[in-house]
């Protein structure tokens, strides 16, 4: 990615080789593996120089922010060598806390131990009530940006998604893919009414017409999954939640045609609050992990933690 930032930036192959200290055969090889891995050219040749592709605009758009994101988590890390203690209170959803946030707090605090992390797990609602007054550092919420009450700003966002999964013995997890109005057909199992997850879902198929019918409904996550990995019915859930299942074969993702559930996930806080700088150097390291989401598409929750 930075052989293809300098690329980018100059659009001369030669000159990027003598500016990273490259020869051109490793900076060519080095954005031909970058395309194989995305899938999509970046660039094409005009003469003795280079163009940008549109993919390859985009790419370097984010790129420029990562890039950027990269040197303010390292001068936040490197305040924070010169703390001694600090505190860190902070809270997450449901979801963005059992699945994407532990990787996250595991890297921190190998190389911070110091510093004392006070993490709650809270309904989005809370969560920006809380960071309203003063009671949290930050937060991660899902919902649209523009929704958020006045005083919060959204200092980074990425998208999870909500997924139809199936047991494997499940009629569904040979078919492919089904309709949108088959899930009006059938009876799901169904987190309870009021939840969040359950309100985007009904939300986004009142659009296209579809009526959901619940075949029970769970408060807990892991007996939604459970359920259906013991062959009780479908249920729609987080993607974050599911990968692990999903890599075992224990349970099977069965897309479906024009569903689009894509609820936002927004770090936030006060946009008046002057964060600690081990608070800083958190939030640093958690917007890295959102924007690797984002920028890296095709990667489980799980790998884009582990590369954050």
């Amino acid at each position: 990615m930075r052989v293809f930032l300098k690329v980018a930036e100059f659009e001369h192959v030669t000159r990027a080789a003598e500016e990273l200290h490259l020869s051109q055969p490793a900076v060519t090889k080095s954005v031909q593996s970058l395309e194989q891995e995305l899938g999509l050219a970046l660039i094409e040749r005009q003469g003795r120089r280079i163009a940008l592709t549109h993919a390859g605009r985009v790419l370097r758009s984010y790129a420029r922010q990562l890039f950027e994101l990269e040197r303010e988590m390292e001068d936040a890390i490197e305040a924070l060598r010169d703390v001694e203690g600090g505190e860190v209170t902070m809270a997450a959803n449901r979801y963005s806390g059992a699945y994407l946030l532990p990787p996250v707090v595991s890297r921190f605090r190998a190389r911070y131990p110091q510093v004392i992390l006070h993490i709650s797990i809270l309904t989005s609602y809370e969560i920006m009530q809380n960071v309203l007054n003063w009671k949290l550092d930050f937060g991660l919420v899902e919902g649209e940006p523009g929704q958020l009450p006045p005083g919060i700003e959204v200092t980074a966002s990425t998208y999870d998604e909500m997924i139809l999964i199936v047991a494997p013995s499940h009629p569904w997890s040979k078919q492919g893919e089904v309709p949108i109005s088959a899930l009006g057909e059938v009876e799901l199992i169904m987190r309870e009414q009021g939840s969040v997850v359950r309100d985007i879902i009904e939300r986004e198929l009142r659009k296209h017409g579809v009526e959901l019918h619940s075949l029970f409904t769970l408060t807990d996550n892991e007996a939604v999954k459970q359920m259906v990995i013991n062959g009780v019915g479908a249920a729609i859930v987080s993607s974050l939640s599911v990968q692990r299942e999903l890599r075992r074969g224990e349970l099977v993702q069965v897309p479906v045609l024009g569903l689009n559930l894509r609820p936002p996930l927004s770090l936030i806080q006060r946009a008046d609050r002057q964060l600690s700088r081990a608070a800083e150097a958190f939030c640093a390291m958690l917007r890295m992990s959102l924007l690797r989401r984002q920028t890296l598409p095709g990667r489980t929750p799980d790998e884009l933690a582990r590369d954050a």
